[in-house]
């Protein structure tokens, strides 16, 4: 059993199973209020203990909230989808993974996934600064209840990440990158996006790990 707590608000971070560690997710019925789940609140009952108790009868997931609850259960059993090396740099090396999650925030649910292409799909080992990671980025935007709205917060979080690895990674004296080479970012809504565009990008995940321990996969099914 996992059990969550009521809150006021959603996190932006924390929606559509962005991050294995916690869930915002709002539910319907009654209230229609909003849960937090963290992955480590997990517990163990005996069937015995439940025997005297009954289901929620008003308030329940949608079903898309059980797609997405199941989603993120199921992420913190698998293993990272990008090279150690390129993880290292963007979360220790760089702090960048930080100032991405910042970009993100503000936004809520209007963004539903950080979509990573790196090096093109090839597993290429890198180890010198100069010799950089090529990452290409799409911000997977909501399409309901407002498109317009969640299509604007989409390119003010794209805007605020280009800003960020600019500053941080590439050299207007050499007009050089170091470390990543951010070729762009790009804006979809849920509707656009391809199965085969889908098919050559891997989630990232927006919490900050230690690379040492517990390594987890990006959210979206692949």
């Amino acid at each position: 059993m996992i059990i969550g707590r009521r809150i006021d608000s959603i996190d932006g971070n924390y929606s559509n199973a962005k991050t294995a560690r916690i869930l915002h997710i709002g539910l319907e019925g009654g209230a229609a209020p909003i849960a937090e789940f963290v992955a480590s609140g997990k517990r163990s009952l005996t069937k015995e203990a439940l025997a005297n108790f009954e289901p929620e009868a008003t308030t329940r997931l949608t079903p898309q909230g059980q797609v997405t609850f199941q989603r993120w259960l199921a992420a913190r059993y698998r293993r990272s989808a990008f090279p150690d090396e390129f993880e290292r740099r963007l979360v220790r090396e760089t702090k960048l993974a930080e100032r991405l999650a910042k970009a993100v925030k503000p936004h809520g649910e209007l963004i539903t996934a950080v979509l990573f292409d790196v090096d093109e799909g090839r597993d290429v080992v890198r180890v010198e600064p100069g010799h950089v990671y090529v990452l290409d980025i799409t911000l997977l935007h909501a399409t309901e209840p407002d498109y317009a709205a969640a299509e604007r917060a989409a390119t003010a979080a794209k805007e605020a990440i280009q800003t960020a690895f600019e500053q941080k990674l590439f050299d207007n004296l050499t007009k050089k990158w170091q470390h990543i080479e951010l070729r762009y970012v790009d804006v979809i809504s849920e509707d656009a996006l391809s199965y085969r565009q889908f098919t050559l990008m891997k989630p990232w995940r927006l919490e900050h790990i230690s690379l040492g321990s517990d390594p987890q996969q990006p959210l979206v099914a692949e």
